[in-house]
């Protein structure tokens, strides 16, 4: 699994610095399902990865992202991370969250992502 997620990591930098989503896509098995916070819909297999990332990225105008700690055994990972960039209205954004990746060392399986989602609210008008 170390090696699986070291090429996601890839290709989430590589995502947020050119917004290619096939690096991302190519990873996950064709059963794959993902989820994120606060979508009651999971995504599935490689087109549901494709949308997922796409509509991941479309959300912002430039975003970094630093992994501050990783958890990895046999077939699962747990990484801890911290995004930091401007959403697509040009606001400034930082948020915390952690992802949790399954599957085989060649594919991941499953995703699963939690995040602090109060940056995406907007602010109460007066």
């Amino acid at each position: 699994m170390r090696e699986l997620t070291e090429r996601f990591m890839d290709a989430l930098h590589q995502l947020h610095a050119d917004r290619d989503v096939e690096p991302l896509v190519a990873l996950f098995d064709a059963g794959a399902t993902l989820t994120k916070l606060g979508d009651h819909n999971e995504a599935h297999g490689s087109d549901g990865a494709r949308t997922f990332w796409e509509n991941y990225r479309a959300v912002f105008d430039d975003i970094s992202v630093s992994f501050d700690h990783t958890i990895a055994g046999e077939s699962a990972v747990a990484l801890e991370w911290v995004s930091e960039g401007s959403l697509r209205d040009g606001h400034p954004f930082s948020y915390a969250g952690a992802s949790m990746l399954e599957g085989d060392g060649e594919k991941i399986t499953s995703f699963r992502t939690y995040y602090d989602s109060a940056v995406f609210v907007g602010e109460p008008s007066s």
